[in-house]
């Protein structure tokens, strides 16, 4: 039963977290070291010079492509803004989930009890992530014209 228990957090913890890095690296082009073309490798970007360079540079390629306006530009740079600070928050909450996890102390009465809790847990932050990315692609939507919702779509593709 115990190990059960382990590994179904486990699995969560790690679907958490591979949610968090899917969300928070949109642009497929990109990798975890940086853009290896610019010289931009995540040391770079965690000391400040980098942070935000992927939504910036997803911004762009969408500027380009849908033809966007000042106005929506601007409008689609607050909408990453409020998604990053939403992301920092989530990622704090995986994180403290993942030092509750380690935490645990196996020996305790109702380890079983507590192992289900940070499951609940992590199911609730996982939830509360793939919601926010999907909010804030109908509002990144809500702001194009119909002419540009149509290449938006057909972009995803």
């Amino acid at each position: 039963m115990r190990k059960q228990v382990i590994i179904g957090i486990t699995a969560a913890i790690i679907g958490g977290a591979t949610l968090t890095a899917g969300v928070a690296s949109a642009d497929g082009k990109w990798d975890r070291c940086g853009d290896r073309g610019e010289g931009r490798g995540k040391y770079e970007q965690m000391e400040g010079h980098g942070h935000g360079h992927k939504g910036y540079k997803r911004l762009k390629y969408m500027a380009e492509e849908l033809d966007l306006t000042d106005a929506q530009q601007d409008q689609m740079k607050q909408l990453f803004r409020d998604q990053r600070d939403a992301m920092m928050d989530q990622k704090d909450n995986f994180h403290d989930m993942r030092e509750a996890m380690r935490d645990l102390d196996v020996s305790a009465a109702d380890y079983d009890q507590q192992v289900a809790s940070l499951m609940t847990q992590a199911e609730q932050n996982a939830a509360a992530m793939v919601k926010m990315r999907a909010e804030q692609k109908k509002a990144m939507f809500e702001l194009l014209t119909p002419e540009q919702q149509s290449e938006f779509l057909e972009m995803k593709r």
